[in-house]
This record gives structure tokens, sequence and C-alpha cells, in this order.
């Protein structure tokens, strides 16, 4: 059968099944079951290090027993594999490196099953309370979904897993559940994961279904969604796109971080917001808009309106890929690096727009966000991968806050505060920034320490007095609305992953103790504080809070200025010197104006570099006996 009629039947099944539409299905998958017998598979041989030290004879002997095993117990019926709940695991023939795998399957009741990667325990399957989708044998990197994305016990469920390198990515139903994370070899701990493997459905004893599995092998590349760090000191940083952008709330997010946060980067920042604006008007503008400023780093974030506000058709992908693989190459031709953002998303409740739903319209963003992952992967560059962090704030902000809270906006796709946090840390997070704020170490029995960027100034009784240069990000407003920025921070792993100042307590003499920063208290046990506690997610408001807010009211009035000169002057002046012809005197006068309008921009980012002073702060810990 040729690969185009294997494709085609494939379409054909997804759309059966409703899993996957026909354009994805044609976009290289191909099965890995027939729907009819267990061709291609296997019966599971002891696990990877035991095979290892088998001799051809003896894996050959062993192999031929476990697939006796398999066809007793797992069978083809109507399309679905079918475990009865004894024997051993399911494994493909033929080994895999890196792939994108699509399998939709279903448990009963109490059921626990997962699908090893590479041989390597596993993508979680089960019916519990976090839901399913995790890697739940990490120890060191996050073992748990993002979100519960499950659907009801006896319901098919649909996975799409990604494995670049060590990486995993995991969509649940089409909510994203593990965002590039680290699998860890649970055989051999001291190891990394193995390059290659068999995909495995595991078993714990339960009655298992598996249906709809395609496979599309991955060529390595370079680009990631955690790219590894960028930023280099002194740095020139640009941020563009479209008009939620230009609303100056996630770019304004990002400069309070980079400068506050870790300010021995001395980086500079500009933002280019445009409203309106599609990919192919930036490519168009940045010889005139950007390149003057001679960026190192730029961030991108363009879809929105290149989706046209319609259910996604390819001459949609076609237009928008076209224009941002130009802007990347374009880019990496001045020595830049691209932070190749994907869109966002629309609200599930407020977006409103004719007979667009907004399912729809999020499943033509996906299609475009797929697009800039397969852009920055093909120019070894960051992705950020903004439409999967905000469909994820989404779906666990609104059962606790209400369907009203939105996370894209009033109006359904201009975010407030709220989303532009979630947008932040999609972009500093593919920065390849390590969230490290910095440690504070107090020993009960005397004297304290700390880390870079922190200075003990005194130390005594569990009281310490700390100057610090390095500041923690804070958040602001009513934890329900979505107007602050506080109320998004339990649905956002942002102090997790980007905010970690971290309050350690050696030889405390009793089982709490009260920790008082700043103005507030709150109580924690021993085992809690000899691990250590991130003081910025414990701590909402902290005696940081006052100067970040000057800082940010700083960082916008210079990112208004920065759209005023853009739009007003840089580019509605760039044809004024063709205008003036050979007049000298008035090509002088441009050349001025443009020279002592950067110097305006220069002092506005120097008061906002300024603004960020060493803080002193102290920290009491009081045993509670």
């Amino acid at each position: 059968m040729s690969n185009w009629k294997i494709s085609l039947a494939s379409a054909f099944l997804f759309l059966a099944f409703g899993s996957i539409s026909a354009a994805q299905a044609l976009e290289g998958f191909t099965p890995l079951f027939n729907g009819k017998d267990l061709t291609g598979w296997k019966g599971l041989v002891a696990d990877p290090p035991r095979r290892a030290k088998m001799s051809p004879e003896e894996l050959a002997k062993a192999q031929e027993a476990a697939d006796q095993r398999m066809r007793d117990h797992w069978k083809a019926a109507d399309g679905v594999l079918v475990f009865d709940g004894k024997g051993d695991n399911l494994c493909t023939a033929r080994d895999y490196g890196d792939f994108e795998l699509l399998v939709d399957w279903k448990i009963l009741k109490d059921g626990d099953s997962g699908i090893y990667l590479r041989g390597s325990p596993q993508v979680q399957i089960w019916d519990r309370a976090e839901g399913s989708g995790g890697l739940y044998n990490n120890q060191k990197n996050p073992s748990k979904p993002l979100v519960m994305a499950d659907k009801p016990v006896g319901e098919w469920n649909a996975f799409r897993i990604k494995m670049a390198g060590d990486r995993v990515t995991v969509h649940l139903n089409g909510v994203l559940a593990v965002d590039n994370v680290v699998m860890e070899n649970y055989w051999e701990r001291d190891k990394p994961i193995y390059p290659t493997g068999s995909i495995e459905l595991q078993n714990h004893g339960n009655t298992l279904y598996f249906r709809n599995l395609y496979i599309r092998e991955l060529a390595v590349s370079g680009g990631t969604e955690a790219g590894k760090a960028v930023l280099k000191k002194g740095a020139r940083v640009a941020i563009a796109g479209d008009s939620i952008t230009e609303q100056r709330l996630y770019s304004k997010f990002m400069e309070d971080y980079l400068l506050a946060c870790v300010p021995q980067l001395e980086l500079r920042m500009i933002q280019l917001g445009w409203s309106g604006e599609r990919a192919p008007g930036f490519a168009a503008r940045m010889e005139n808009d950007l390149f003057p400023y001679r960026p190192d780093v730029v961030t991108t974030c363009y879809g929105m309106n290149d989706g046209q506000y319609r259910i996604y058709e390819p001459p949609i992908g076609e237009a928008y890929a076209q224009s941002m693989r130009d802007i990347v190459s374009r880019l990496q031709a001045k020595g830049a690096a691209v932070v190749v953002g994907s869109p966002g998303a629309v609200d599930t409740y407020s977006f409103k727009r004719g007979n667009l739903a907004p399912k729809d319209y999020n499943e033509n963003l996906a299609h475009l966000r797929d697009l800039a992952r397969e852009i920055a992967g093909e120019a070894g560059m960051p992705f950020a991968n903004v439409h999967d962090a905000m469909i994820a704030a989404m779906a666990k902000a609104k059962p606790a806050l209400g369907e009203a809270y939105d996370v894209c906006g009033s109006d359904g796709f201009h975010p407030q505060p709220n989303g532009h946090i979630v947008m932040a840390y999609a972009f500093l997070k593919a920065l390849g920034l390590d969230g490290e704020i910095g440690t504070i170490t107090v020993d009960m029995k005397g004297g304290a320490a700390a880390s870079e960027g922190h200075q003990v100034l005194s130390s005594s009784a569990g009281k310490v007095e700390v100057e610090s240069r390095r500041w923690p990000f804070c958040f602001y407003g009513d934890g329900r609305s979505p107007g602050s920025t506080k109320s998004i921070v339990p649905f956002v792993p942002f102090n997790d992953d980007l905010n970690r100042l971290t309050l350690v307590v050696k030889n405390l003499g009793a089982e709490r103790a009260k920790v008082t920063w700043g103005s507030s208290g709150k109580s924690f046990s021993k085992a809690e504080l000899e691990k250590g506690i991130n003081l910025a997610a414990e701590f909402l408001d902290n005696p940081f809070s006052e100067p970040l807010s000057k800082l940010d009211a700083l960082v916008a009035k210079k990112q208004a200025f920065e759209t005023n000169l853009i739009k007003e002057v840089i580019t509605r002046f760039r044809n004024a010197g063709e205008l003036l012809g050979g007049d000298e005197e008035g090509q002088k006068a441009l050349e001025t104006l443009r020279r002592r309008l950067f110097a305006r921009h220069q002092r506005l980012e120097d008061e906002a570099r300024l603004a960020v002073a060493p803080v002193r702060h102290t920290i009491v810990v009081t045993p509670e006996f």
C-alpha cells in the first residue's frame, strides 16, 4: 500500500473517531496499529538494562515466550487494542528516537496504565483526581500534569505526545498537560534517558483499550520550548507583536523581571507592538523600525490576526509560515537570536464573534502554534508556547473563579493583566531563565548566609537583615479579578519556575516556626523550613512590592514613549528623506531628531535601571513550642 493510501486511511479513521482532523492525519503520521491484528508489536522482555546483558540467543528465546504471552492477553477487536487485565506490557516491534505520538485510550473505574517512551516509564494514565498525562516516575523534574484534563472514566481520551531529546510535551484532549519536561531514566537514575527505545502500552492488571495509534518521527533540531539561555550580559532585547503587544502589559512584565530579577545581565529593551499587525506587516517594517536598534534577541508574538478570525484553512498557515520564516532568517542574518512565540488563545467565555466558536478559533491558533514551533526548530531557536500556557491557565482558573473570569480578555482576545502574566511567563521561560533569585540560610544556632545577589548585614537568634540586589517578582490587586496579576498566581507556575527566593532554616529546635517577612507572618513545619520555602510564593505582599511597583510605573512610561517613537516618528517619517531630496539641511534635521529621540529613550531606560537599587529587608524565624 502506498504512503498516500496509508495516510488517507489514517485520515478516515481519525475522522470517524473524532480524535484529529484529516489535515493533521496527512502531516506525515504513520499507523502503529492496523486495526486488525498485532502486526508491528511484540511482548515485553524484562527492562532495558537486563535486556542489554542477554546474549542474542537468550534474547531470542525470551522474546518468543513474551510474544506468546502477548497473544494470550492482547487482542485486536473492531479497530481497538484490548488488554484483558493479565500478562505484560505491549511493545512496538521497533525502537524510536524523537517522535510525535497520537493515541486514544480508555480505562475503567480505578484503572491504572501508562505509555512508556523509549522503553522507560511513563506518561501516566489512571483514574485519579490529579489526572493523567504526568511523567509519574520523575523525581527531580515535574511529575504531575499541569491540569486535570481527563474525560469521565469509560470515555475515550486522546494523547498527543512529543519527545525530543530528553524532553516530553503531552497534550491530553487538546489541553497542555506536560510542557517540555525532562523525562528521567527510571531504570538507571544516574544516566540520561535512552536515545532510542520501544513504545510500550503499560498495564497494572486492568482492562485497557487503545486505538488510533499513529507516530511521526522527528529530525533532531535545536529548537526547544524551554530554550537554553540566550541572554548574554548587555544584550539588547526587542519585543515584537500585534495589538496584544501594544497593550504594553506582557512586555512591561518581562522588562520588570529582566531589570529586577536578573539585574546582573544589564539588559536593554524596547517594545515594538503595532495594533492590527500580522506577521507580513512586521516583516515589511523590520528594516526601518527594528534593525537600527541592533537587537541581540527578538521575541515575536504573531498569529492572532494572521488567523483571520475564521475556521483554519491551509492558506492561512502558508501565509503565516512564509512571513515568519522570513522574519527569523533575516534576524539570524543580522546575528540576532529569535524567540519564536506562538499566538495566544481566545477566551472560552468572552470571545464572541458571529458564528465562530472559541473552540474553533483556538483550533486555528493551535495550527499556527505548531507552525511557530516547527519554524523555531528549523532555525535552532527557542519556542515560546504562549497558546498552551493560556489554555492551561483558563482550564485551571475558571473552575475556581467562575467561567466569566476571563484569562484572554473581556473582549475574548486582548488579555487583562492576568493573561499578560501568563504570556510573560511563556516568553521568560523560553529565554532559558533558571528562576533562581537567591537562597538565604538561617542557622538557629547562630549565623546566616546568602547566595550571590544578596548580602547578610546582621543576624542573631533567628533574625537576619539582608540587602538584596536581586529582587523577586511581585503581584498586585484583587485575588479574584482578571484586572489584577495576583488572581492568576495559583493557576500558572510562575513562582515555581521563574521566581524562587528560598529561605532555608537549619537547627530549628521546634516542630514549627513562624516566619515574619516585612509586615507579614506565616507558620511552617520544621521539615518545610529545612527543605526550603519560596518566600516569593508564600508572601505575595512583601518588602519588594513597593519598589517593584515604582519600577513598573517607570517601565510603563518608557514603553508608552516607545509606541509613540516607533509609530509616530520612526515609521511615519521613513520616506521623509526621499521627499527632501538633496536638501542637506533637512537631512541633518531628520538625523538630529532621530538622535535626540533615542537619547530621550535612553534617559527613560536609565531612569528605570537606576530604580533597581539594593533593598534592605528583615526575616525573623520564631520557634513555636
